[in-house]
């Protein structure tokens, strides 16, 4: 049977490219979305002209029954899981650090850190029985973060906090996980250009220009799926615990 795998927030963004990379690998896949409804369907339609099974599943990752009824979704219609890519995130309205809200924080902390989270650790215990039973030989789990997990924006602060708290959430799983054979990956993308960054992509666009992104351009989509491919086929599973920056060069300290 063909893998499969679970990519949260998927209808669109790096969480689409990643489902459609995972694709030509020939993974059927669990479409997570939130509405509206009709991006998740275009991504259905892709991944079906490429030949591949998919699963729509609605439902936001910060509610402990939306998870749960993520992974009974796959397990009904596969029974297996072989990859979970954690993707789903969400950020808040820029602002002073000092003007935060604890509203806005709950909310970025809850998609970001809680969901991610839990749904792991449930991940894991499925993924563990399945191994176990030889169901599914070489589970894996990953984490799309952020840049944000250690570089500073005080105009972000929750959202800097979350992908921090989901750094560490990736460290916890992979130290737990190793003894099980079940390798975990962070990728951590810097500026992208997806629907997320809209409202400063000119600002991106200009650091590149100016030398502040190394590679002198914003990333795309493909360069994050492109990791998760390369995960999801076995090549990186000794570097289980790896945060691996997709940032064209962004990270390296200058002077």
């Amino acid at each position: 049977m063909a893998p499969v795998a679970v990519v949260t927030g998927s209808s669109q963004g790096i969480g689409r490219a990643i489902v459609l990379g995972l694709a030509d690998l020939g993974y059927s896949a669990v479409v997570n979305f939130i509405p509206p409804r009709e991006p998740a369907e275009e991504t259905r339609a892709a991944l079906e002209a490429k030949g591949v099974e998919c699963e729509l599943v609605e439902g936001n990752v910060a509610e402990a029954e939306a998870r749960a009824r993520l992974l009974q979704a796959v397990l009904n219609r596969w029974g297996r899981l072989d990859l979970l890519v954690n993707n789903a995130g969400i950020g808040a309205p820029p602002g002073d650090l000092l003007d935060s809200e604890e509203v806005a924080w709950d909310r970025v902390m809850g998609v970001n850190c809680k969901g991610a989270y839990f749904l792991s650790l449930a991940a894991a215990r499925v993924m563990i029985d399945l191994k176990q039973r030889g169901v599914v030989p070489h589970p894996r789990l990953a984490f799309i973060s952020s840049i944000r997990a250690f570089i500073v924006s005080t105009s972000r602060g929750a959202y800097c906090v979350s992908k921090a708290a989901e750094h560490m959430t990736a460290q916890l799983c992979a130290v737990r996980l190793a003894p099980e054979g079940i390798p975990v990956l962070e990728v951590a993308p810097g500026p992208i250009d997806t629907p997320m960054i809209a409202s400063a992509r000119e600002e991106y666009l200009a650091l590149a220009a100016a030398g502040a992104i190394p590679a002198g351009r914003v990333g795309t989509v493909e360069d994050v799926a492109r990791v998760i491919q390369a995960f999801a086929q076995g090549d990186l599973d000794y570097c289980t615990g790896q945060q691996i920056v997709v940032g064209g060069g962004v990270h390296i300290p200058q002077l």
